[in-house]
């Protein structure tokens, strides 16, 4: 997995992975069906592997729900942010809160209450990103 690629990408192919360890060459015709049955719209296999591959950065939530739910995966599992990320974004932007220097500072609460943050301001970012956003 690239780092460059896209953290819903990332999850998605996680997904196939674990499901399907050695490959699977009917896995994004299997998913495309049931995303496609449960949604009621037209997906195919190319759709999917554009999602799972980062091609597709902005993905409508009924059809990240049906693949959640192929999965057996909440729709949570696409925006919430892990513990790694929130270190990881911590780190990289030299972000400091009230004068904390690494994560193991926060309490649980706090903790999660910065993963609230940083998910409201993906949400924020790629909104502003899109045309008329």
């Amino acid at each position: 997995m690239s780092r460059d690629r896209r953290p819903l990408a990332a999850k998605i192919d996680a997904l196939f992975t674990e499901r399907w360890p050695a490959g699977n060459r009917n896995a994004t015709v299997e998913v495309a069906a049931f995303v496609a049955q449960v949604t009621g719209r037209d997906i195919d296999r190319q759709y999917i592997y554009r999602i799972r591959s980062g091609k597709v950065g902005k993905v409508d939530g009924a059809v990240l729900e049906a693949i959640a739910q192929f999965f057996g995966k909440p729709l949570g599992y696409f925006s919430a942010t892990s513990d790694d990320e929130v270190a990881a974004v911590l780190r990289e932007s030299r972000l400091q809160l009230a004068g904390l220097r690494t994560m193991g500072d926060l309490t649980p609460e706090a903790h999660a209450e910065l993963r609230g943050l940083l998910d409201i301001a993906r949400k924020v970012l790629r909104d502003e990103a899109e045309p008329g956003g």
